[in-house]
């Protein structure tokens, strides 16, 4: 076959094209630093990334729902520390209550003391969520579950959120571990001893004593289970901070461009440019008409 001067030109700019197309195809990704960001680019690897990022998608989800359930969990210790550290007053104030020593003005002094204590442990296990919900309420979460008189009104309802290896982790506790279910009613105890100092009522004060140091204990363990859970958290939350890190990683090697191959693909092609400029410019100059 015969090759005319018209189809070198033809070959020849066609040749040029094709460079002058690959050398501004590794400048943009040198530019952008992506090598894949559409399907044509690399098919296999765009689908491999288009699912990592899925996954770190969902994966930060559940990391919003984890860091919601970890400060929820701390209100709560927050809570149950306080109520511990007004039980613990309440009891001391109730054994001086209980000495001979002690009149009946005396005790209504104590009485008033302690139903004030009552009142800040009430504000305590009323606490509220920053999202305004109760967080010892259980699923009747919308209502303060302790009414006045220290009696709970919400459930044993917990909620748990997924952590490491598939495992759930409960993220909630209940005001039921402060009910007889789980030792002793602890705020109605404290409205108890409150009256009983009040009306000089002995007996029922040197009866309460037992009961104080079974709720010191009570809410002792209720915060070892709030502790537990938030380690659980934290621990997860580590967990998905390295799997997050390491799905980022992936998707860069799916889709970025490795700068020092880049760098040297330009450089050929960037030749490959000029040799096929000077190859055309020299078809040009040969088939040119003599003057």
């Amino acid at each position: 076959m015969r090759v005319t001067g018209n189809r070198l030109i033809d070959l020849s700019s066609a040749s040029t094209s094709k460079a002058q197309s690959a050398v501004g195809t590794v400048s943009a990704q040198l530019t952008s630093g992506l090598r894949v960001t559409t399907p044509s680019d690399d098919p296999a690897a765009w689908l491999a990334a288009q699912r990592t990022k899925l996954r770190q998608a969902m994966s930060q989800g559940s990391g919003a729902a984890v860091a919601t359930s970890r400060d929820r969990l701390g209100i709560t210790d927050n809570s149950l520390a306080s109520l511990g550290d007004v039980v613990s007053q309440i009891r001391t104030l109730a054994v001086q209550g209980s000495s001979d020593t002690y009149n009946a003005d005396n005790r209504a002094g104590l009485g008033a003391e302690v139903h004030g204590l009552f009142l800040a442990a009430l504000d305590s296990v009323n606490a509220q969520s920053n999202d305004g919900e109760y967080v010892l309420g259980g699923n009747q979460s919308l209502a303060a579950p302790f009414d006045a008189a220290g009696v709970y009104h919400g459930d044993a309802g917990t909620r748990a959120v997924p952590g490491n290896g598939g495992l759930t982790t409960d993220v909630t506790l209940t005001g039921a571990s402060l009910t007889a279910a789980n030792g002793v009613d602890v705020m109605p105890l404290l409205a108890r001893v409150a009256t009983a100092m009040s009306a000089n009522d002995m007996p029922t004060l040197l009866a309460a004593l037992p009961d104080l140091d079974t709720a010191v204990k009570q809410i002792s363990l209720t915060r070892s289970k709030g502790g537990a859970a938030m380690n659980a958290l934290d621990q997860t939350t580590a967990a998905r901070g390295v799997l997050e890190q390491d799905m980022t990683a992936a998707i860069a090697r799916y889709t970025e461009v490795d700068s020092v191959t880049a760098a040297s693909d330009l450089a050929k092609a960037s030749q490959s440019l000029e040799l096929s400029r000077a190859v055309t410019s020299h078809i040009l100059q040969v088939l040119a008409p003599s003057p």
